[in-house]
């Protein structure tokens, strides 16, 4: 499974810095999101294609027809 890119607002500049190449360093500061900020939930397959774009993309496969 995909988990999403959790990084502290203090290392924001540093992660996007094109001159901060060591990758080892960067892995560093990758985190994992705090408990009950994230919820896993099924989706429309629509999400796959790069060219669907809209507000029903974020609605529950189960209230999607």
């Amino acid at each position: 499974p995909r988990m999403p890119l959790a990084l502290a607002p203090a290392d924001y500049d540093a992660w996007l810095d094109p001159a901060h190449e060591d990758p080892h360093a960067l892995r560093a500061l990758l985190t994992t999101p705090a408990a009950g900020r994230l919820e896993a939930r099924a989706v429309s397959t629509a999400v796959n294609n790069v060219r669907n774009n809209g507000p029903e993309l974020l609605a529950d496969a189960a209230d999607t027809p």
